[in-house]
């Protein structure tokens, strides 16, 4: 039986085998350039993401969700405005590089303005690609562009939370709802050793399977009865609201 449901998730993999075989029957020659391109990126992708990758760890490990909020969250005001810019500006790699550190700046609590911020900045305000601009088509042209690209970037980040926070905001297949807020607050509490002994690889999955699939909350051995009462605690405070 076919599970549609994966189907739906993969969509956009098969979606493009499917043109790639269309296009190995039709015309062999535009196959192999097709491919060699694809090559030609993935292996710009191996060596970049990666460390970006790792980046993105750190930041969810080690950087304190308050100092993102702080620095970047919805109350950062024009501060958090001008760090978003300077953090773009000054990164290096292609565009998509800037992804996962925006998904780990989302995940700490960052607002949707500043992250989109940062994207924008990463992809048209680049200090090396204002150099190389400059030399070619002049320093008139690159500090008017410059000029005139940065209120646009942060209308841009101004718009975007406003007509994102309309709806539900999608972060990889979790929503950032109170249910995601929830499942923060239940990992916080657990030991974070992802010991496995509550059946889950990690100290998270238990968390979001807590959440999502109503799972007992006494499956942590390490943690113990402390550990389930806090939990239970945090559950009846979301069923209260």
């Amino acid at each position: 039986m076919i599970n549609t449901a994966k189907l739906k998730k993969y969509r956009l993999q098969i979606l493009t085998i499917f043109l790639y075989a269309i296009t190995f029957v039709y015309n062999t020659e535009i196959f192999e350039r097709a491919l060699k391109t694809t090559g030609g990126y993935l292996k710009e992708m191996v060596q970049i993401l990666p460390a970006v990758f790792i980046l993105s760890a750190l930041i969810t490990t080690w950087v304190p969700k308050e100092v993102i909020i702080r620095n970047f969250g919805k109350d950062s005001g024009l501060k958090g405005k001008l760090l978003s810019i300077f953090i773009g500006s000054v990164s290096a790699g292609p565009i998509y590089a800037a992804f996962p550190l925006a998904h780990s700046l989302l995940m700490k609590e960052a607002s949707l303005s500043n992250v989109v911020i940062i994207i924008s900045s990463w992809a048209v305000i680049k200090i090396p690609m204002l150099i190389v601009e400059t030399k070619f088509l002049g320093f008139g042209f690159a500090g008017s562009r410059l000029i005139l690209t940065i209120p646009a970037v942060l209308l841009i980040g101004y718009f975007t939370e406003k007509l994102m926070f309309k709806e539900k905001l999608i972060i990889n297949n979790t929503y950032m709802d109170s249910n995601y807020q929830l499942i923060e607050n239940i990992n916080n509490v657990l030991p974070q050793y992802n010991c496995r002994r509550c059946g889950f690889e990690s100290c998270r999955k238990y968390a979001e399977n807590i959440v999502e699939n109503n799972t007992r909350p006494d499956k942590c051995k390490l943690g113990g009865k402390r550990t389930t009462a806090q939990i239970k605690k945090l559950l009846s405070q979301e069923d209260d609201l």
